[in-house]
């Protein structure tokens, strides 16, 4: 086999092994994500819980305060209460979601870094590629003129093919190229 062929399978090999490794990469991450989206999922069956207890909080509440005002003829601020409720639910959210927020966050900037750091291997083996395409075969007009000189000083293909060490098959395939037989 030819050094360039070899060339070629190698790199062939070690794009192979940059496209399994990438894959791999990004299947971890993926389950990742699908943790956190999952986590996340269920902070907001949480919060949906928390907003339909405080609805029915806020009407039981009302229903107490009217009860309340009515016998002691006190008047509660029912806004004040449930501005109140409010922001302590608003802390207790904060205090759950905020955490899981940071982590996703976290999770996209290594994503974000592993897609940079993968679009520059890929630009980096384009380029090296660039150059391996650019080999060129190795000439053989020398040897081509050689076989026509030899063959123009009334040597056989036989002879010429014995003398330069090479077979009969290209030394005739030389000469019908340049049209001589």
């Amino acid at each position: 086999m030819s050094i360039d062929l070899l060339i070629m399978i190698s790199l062939a090999l070690l794009i192979l092994a940059g496209l399994a490794w990438g894959w791999m990469t990004i299947q971890g991450l993926q389950n990742k994500l699908s943790n956190h989206t999952k986590s996340f999922d269920k902070l907001m069956q949480i919060n949906y819980q928390l907003n339909k207890e405080l609805s029915e909080l806020k009407k039981e509440l009302n229903s107490v305060v009217m009860t309340a005002s009515s016998r002691s003829g006190v008047a509660f601020s029912l806004e004040e209460i449930s501005r109140r409720i409010d922001t302590r639910i608003n802390e207790a959210l904060a205090s759950r979601v905020m955490p899981m927020l940071e982590s996703l966050r976290r999770l996209e900037s290594s994503v974000d870094d592993f897609t940079n750091e993968h679009e520059e291997r890929m630009l980096d083996l384009e380029k090296r590629t660039k150059s391996i395409g650019k080999i060129t075969p190795p000439s053989f007009s020398a040897e081509e003129d050689k076989i026509e000189s030899l063959f123009n000083a009334g040597k056989s293909a036989e002879e010429i093919a014995r003398d330069m060490h090479i077979t009969v098959g290209k030394v005739n395939m030389v000469l019908r190229l340049r049209k001589l037989i």
